[in-house]
């Protein structure tokens, strides 16, 4: 694994870093019927990818089994070590970067995929500095998959963006640099009961959101965007 002293965006989320058991937990939930899964495997085949925000290795099986070669990236190390024992290629890489500066050549890979990644960058020079990383190190003729949530969902009534509009701010800022909705999906986190969906997103969004919590089935929209270069 390449590691890399970086600027951590995410530096106050200890959901991200020490307690990313709970992280592990809620990524895996978020994907409840597979159809994200599903939708990338088709992406990847006998392609270079980069899996920008990678985490502990959500999408790593389906990326590295269909990919020609599989790159992830994430700015957690701790995370990277959890993706890194579940890996099964010996041309799987992990490097430990902020995204904004990715040790990697122009033009050199196919696909990237950024599943709920850009979001996370509230600064918006930032935000589009790791964009225009992302265009750098992808071919002429790439693609660029933003895997991102949708509004009018219980997920985003649990986080209150259905007032505060930051899921229809950010996904514009996405449609104003040339990437294009191609996917709506409809589908539910899936915990394995009420208890560990209250536990995970007590961890990551505080006692107010998981306190609204009645289910471990929670409604959720994804929207799939794409950028070609």
């Amino acid at each position: 694994m390449k590691e890399n002293n970086i600027k951590n965006l995410l530096k106050d989320s200890k959901a991200y870093y020490e307690n990313n058991d709970y992280y592990e937990i809620f990524s895996k939930a978020e994907d409840g019927e597979g159809k994200v899964a599903a939708y990338l495997k088709e992406q990847a085949k006998e392609k270079i990818v980069l899996d920008a925000g990678c985490g502990t290795g959500k999408f790593l099986e389906q990326l590295e089994n269909e990919s020609s070669k599989y790159i992830g990236v994430d700015l957690s190390f701790e995370q990277l070590i959890k993706a890194q024992s579940k890996k099964k290629k010996s041309n799987t890489i992990f490097i430990n970067s902020n995204l904004k500066d990715i040790m990697l050549e122009s033009n050199s890979v196919d696909l990237i995929v950024s599943p709920w990644v850009l979001g996370t960058v509230t600064d918006l020079i930032e935000r589009t500095k790791c964009l225009n990383e992302l265009k750098r190190v992808l071919k002429p003729g790439g693609e660029i998959i933003l895997i991102e949530n949708e509004e009018n969902s219980e997920f985003e009534y649990l986080r209150n963006h259905h007032k505060d509009k930051k899921t229809n701010i950010y996904n514009n800022w996405i449609r104003n640099n040339d990437f294009n909705k191609v996917e709506e999906i409809n589908t539910y986190f899936n915990f394995a009961n009420l208890k560990e969906a209250k536990l995970c997103f007590r961890k990551i969004y505080g006692n107010e959101v998981a306190n609204k919590i009645k289910n471990n089935k929670i409604e959720h929209k994804i929207g799939i965007f794409k950028y070609a270069k």
